[in-house]
């Protein structure tokens, strides 16, 4: 899916005043599929140009009769997060002159065609991607998280297993149980607080790839810009930290997929760095992506601090002076660099624009103070981790 200049600039625009809207999520939805699908025919293209024989060309001609005849379906299943990481993994090994991993797009396929009502064979044991593992009579289907408040629900695969969702970390447990009473109440708590921000999650968070826990149980998260729709979690400590971490990770899927339709910054910008929340200097995009998503912590506790319960309202002034402080330094650090595209100095300076009249806004002396000595201690460790630079 291309989108005409002026729909970029309006996508860009309404992600820099806030979050995004629903038309937005489906808009980036739109573009992800049809990205899956451009990836999909280079590899099909590639395998063509190996002549492996029929076989190999089997799997692809099953997806484009699939398309034709069970076009929602296949709009479905082709967002799934894993389909892009197995074509661009495919992709490498082409070019590498070595065969994709066409057994698995041969399951792949056989589960849309279940999906279409057809009745493919299928070798018991065989894992088919978004559905479980085919047992002989039955499936051993993928868990689900399921969470509904104040009419809006949210449904997410638990994927543990599939080898194209392994990049995030030591995976944890495909058991929903200990998920489930965390996720309800931090469902409740985004869409009670965040009701845009939820609706985001809610249309662009399908699958969730349970990560081990740390050491010292500090909660890890990630996303990949090939996987749309994942998140990578560890266990939480508490319902609070989930719901910040989905707030966190939806703003780098939404604009890992912005990225698709346009750059942001110049990617030959060979510079490096200081992000205040990371411990390693980081080039220039990834630095916005970190700011984007840190603006969006920042308004989770921003709000928290306003109307949330008593018992949070310390932790949220706290984070709150932080979070804000080093997001306004971050972007200006961005502003600065020289080396953003026309679209990522409209993305910054709305978020700037937006961040502004917070940073004026009055906060205790033991918040301020608080922040401003854990900026300066990570400031203080990132230096001597990274002797040469300067800040």
């Amino acid at each position: 899916m291309s989108l005409a200049p002026a729909d970029v600039e309006h996508l860009v625009r309404d992600l820099a005043a806030g979050d995004p809207t629903p038309r937005d999520m489906r808009i980036l939805r739109a573009v992800q599929l049809t990205r899956n699908q451009v990836l999909i025919e280079a590899v099909r293209r590639g395998v063509a140009g190996r002549g492996d024989g029929d076989g190999a060309s089997a799997p692809f001609r099953t997806l484009t009769e699939l398309q034709e005849t069970a076009p929602e379906v296949m709009a479905e299943l082709l967002v799934l997060p894993q389909v892009g990481c197995w074509a661009v993994e495919s992709l490498r090994l082409l070019r590498r002159r070595q065969p994709p991993d066409l057994a698995y797009l041969a399951a792949f396929t056989a589960g849309a065609a279940i999906r279409a009502g057809r009745r493919p064979e299928l070798t018991p044991g065989t894992y088919v991607p978004g559905l479980g593992t085919y047992v002989g009579n039955g499936w051993r289907g993928l868990p689900w998280l399921r969470a509904e408040a104040d009419g809006l629900a949210l449904a997410v695969r638990l994927e543990a297993g599939d080898p194209y969702l392994s990049g995030y970390g030591p995976r944890g447990a495909a058991e929903p149980g200990p998920w489930r009473p965390a996720m309800r109440v931090a469902w409740r708590m985004l869409t009670g607080r965040h009701r845009l921000v939820a609706e985001a999650i809610a249309a662009g968070f399908t699958t969730l790839v349970p990560l081990a826990s740390r050491p010292g149980g500090k909660p890890a998260s990630a996303t990949s810009g090939w996987a749309y729709g994942a998140i990578a979690l560890s266990p939480p400590p508490d319902a609070v930290t989930l719901a910040e971490s989905l707030v966190h990770e939806i703003r780098h899927l939404v604009l890992g997929a912005v990225e698709d339709v346009v750059p942001l910054t110049d990617a030959n910008d060979p510079r490096r760095w200081y992000a205040p929340w990371r411990s390693d200097p980081r080039p220039l995009g990834a630095l916005l992506q970190g700011c984007y998503a840190s603006m969006a912590i920042t308004a989770f506790w921003r709000t928290e601090h306003a109307c949330g319960p008593p018992e949070l309202r310390e932790r949220a002034e706290t984070e709150y002076a932080h979070r804000r402080a080093i997001t306004a330094e971050a972007l200006r650090r961005a502003a600065e660099s020289g080396s953003l595209t026309a679209a990522g100095e409209t993305l910054v300076a709305g978020l700037r624009a937006r961040l502004e009249p917070w940073l004026r806004e009055r906060l205790s002396a033991s918040a301020e103070e608080l922040a401003g000595r854990r900026g300066a201690e990570h400031r203080a460790r990132w230096l001597r981790a990274n002797p040469g630079y300067t800040l």
